[in-house]
């Protein structure tokens, strides 16, 4: 039979050991759910960041777009006014003589 203070001393040791691996697969543990959220708050950030860049960029190319068909309708109505008023005028020359 071991004494008290010799069981102690053949235990501890042990005992010690399995509670720094213990302690280290804890913060190994605590380390990984903390890296984890960190990165899933950058992403969340860089996502939105990417996100408005992306909808300005989609912005401004419609708006390129909407102002392209816009201006041809415009001086298409512009150019049939102007023939318009070209004939009439050259008609009314054409009476004229």
């Amino acid at each position: 039979m071991y004494c008290s203070l010799c069981l102690s001393l053949t235990v501890a040791p042990a005992n010690h050991t399995v509670m720094e691996e213990v302690m280290e697969q804890v913060m190994e543990q605590v380390m990984v759910e903390v890296v984890e959220e960190e990165m899933e708050e950058v992403m969340e950030e860089v996502m939105e960041e990417v996100m408005e860049e992306v909808i300005e960029e989609v912005t401004e190319e419609v708006m390129k777009e909407v102002m392209k068909e816009v201006m041809k309708e415009v001086m298409k109505e512009v150019m049939e006014e102007v023939m318009e008023q070209v004939m009439e005028e050259v008609m009314e020359e054409v009476m004229e003589v």
